[in-house]
């Protein structure tokens, strides 16, 4: 009886440039120790029923991990039928004495193969100038993941110091939209940000053509002494001047609603920067009806927004009724500030989970590529939505401080860490104590983050992608969020 067991080894957290075989075993067993795991991208799948070969795969495991994917080995052995009945320590075990013993093997050189193999692409397209074909040939690779083969090899052919191959690289890999750290500052210590740009094919420059005069007519012999009258000139129409539409761009990301008010539910988001035109306001003029490009209509808050455009002439649109909401009881005459009817001084109006490019990842495909951020912005306005500097903020679990301005007008910044926080304002401006709403669940991990947050951000698309990608753990302790308390006085 064939044993068969999955060997799964996770991703590196830090750069390693040049790894020896010795290095590559010493990390491999590192990693299965550490059971690490990380959202799959690419995976490798290697059988065997020889010993040696068996050694192998497990080399190719380790070089393909230390490439920065995830990589699984099927070891499978005819030879080994009492090793299915062994324990999982066992089982380990066995497997770190072959990585111990096995010698140098052939998948140094394939890696070393491969590296020559990019590098010639690189060089190739660096004399053509064909991205297309620059791209099909790195996807001929035998690689698990082309890009990060292209990275790995620029940055380990920078940190060596040969530039020749290292520009090359360094151009394909910024004309496929393909960077890290080091290969930025690389490029920009040689010059090469604007050099990358994929250059456009030449487009024919099409040649006027000429218009035909009208002929001359040919005279004709007078047989009367009646004169012609010369046509009479047709004026031509004013071309008026289009007038641009107005827009709304939103100042940080932010949510649609499905009326002017918090209390209508989220029917959409604006990316930080993202313009929608507009379609409508409400009696009060404070929120924007504006045009979703899924279709129908959404609202957005004014003081969060810059306007574009003649809005003087924008109707008040017709809202949509409002949710019912309970009756709060009338306000006794006071001389202190009139709380809303939430009982709150500060109320939460947006929580917000950044989407993977707003936090520096990318999408290829079905495939999230995570983003490097783990960021906590909150922000306070004031009763007219402004944005308020010298408010406490608190973070509730870690009794974490911060006053808001600290990090740009009205905005608080905390490190989410992995397990995140949960967020209340704790005084205002002149220092007194006040009471807000909660901003709860502001964590890095999948598995506590809702459906509807990963939709939003694009992590996932529906119910059943957002529970693989919470059961691979995907984009584990890499997320980001914004909150927005408003006073409420």
């Amino acid at each position: 009886m064939d044993y068969s067991r999955e060997l799964v080894v996770g991703k590196y957290g830090g750069g390693f440039e040049n790894p020896s075989s010795e290095n590559s075993r010493i990390l491999a067993g590192f990693a299965i120790i550490r059971r690490l795991s990380v959202w799959p991208a690419v995976r490798v799948r290697a059988t065997s029923g020889k010993k040696n070969l068996m050694k192998d795969r497990i080399h190719q495991t380790a070089l393909s991990w230390l490439s920065g994917k995830e990589a699984v080995a099927d070891v499978q052995s005819a030879r080994y039928p009492l090793l299915a009945r062994l324990s999982p320590l066992l089982i380990l075990l066995l497997m770190l004495g072959l990585l111990a013993g096995c010698g140098p093997s052939s998948a140094e050189s394939g890696n070393q193969d491969l590296t020559r193999a990019t590098q010639r692409i690189a060089q190739e397209y660096q004399s053509s100038g064909d991205l297309a074909g620059a791209r099909a040939s790195l996807d001929n690779l035998p690689a698990p993941n082309p890009n990060q083969l292209l990275i790995l090899t620029a940055e380990t052919t920078i940190s060596g110091g040969d530039t020749a191959n290292g520009d090359a690289l360094t151009r394909l890999a910024l004309a496929l939209g393909l960077n890290s750290a080091s290969i930025e500052r690389y490029a920009r210590s040689r010059g090469l940000l604007q050099q990358a740009q994929p250059t456009a094919p030449p487009v024919a420059q099409a040649q006027p053509t000429p218009t035909p005069q009208p002929e001359k007519p040919t005279p004709t012999p007078e047989v009367a002494t009646a004169t012609a009258e010369a046509p009479t000139a047709t004026p031509e129409p004013a071309t008026a001047t289009p007038v641009p539409a107005a827009e709304v761009r939103s100042q940080s990301a932010m949510n649609v609603r499905g009326g002017p008010g918090t209390n209508y539910p989220v029917v959409g988001a604006l990316n930080a920067g993202e313009a929608a035109r507009i379609t409508g306001k409400n009696g009060g003029g404070d929120w924007w009806q504006i045009a979703l490009v899924s279709g129908g209509n959404g609202w957005v808050y004014g003081p969060l927004v810059t306007t574009s455009g003649d809005t003087s002439a924008i109707a008040v649109a017709e809202a949509p009724a409002a949710p019912p909401t309970a009756t709060a009881a009338p306000a006794q005459p006071t001389n202190t500030p009139v709380p809303a009817p939430s009982g709150v001084d500060f109320r939460l109006v947006e929580q917000h989970l950044w989407d993977v490019e707003e936090n520096g990842g990318f999408l290829s495909g079905e495939s999230v590529n995570c983003g490097e951020k783990q960021e906590l912005h909150v922000i306070t306005l004031d009763a007219a939505g402004n944005r308020l500097d010298g408010v406490t903020v608190r973070g509730v679990y870690r009794n974490e401080f911060h006053v808001t301005g600290e990090k740009g007008p009205g905005v608080a910044q905390y490190d989410i860490n992995v397990d995140g926080d949960d967020i209340v304002v704790a005084k205002d401006t002149d220092g007194r104590e006040v009471s807000s709403d909660l901003a709860k669940g502001l964590t890095a991990k999948p598995y506590a983050i809702p459906h509807h947050f990963l939709i939003q951000g694009r992590f996932c698309k529906d119910g059943p992608t957002c529970d693989a990608f919470i059961k691979a753990n995907g984009c584990y302790g890499h997320f980001s969020w914004t909150v927005i308390f408003q006073r409420t006085y």
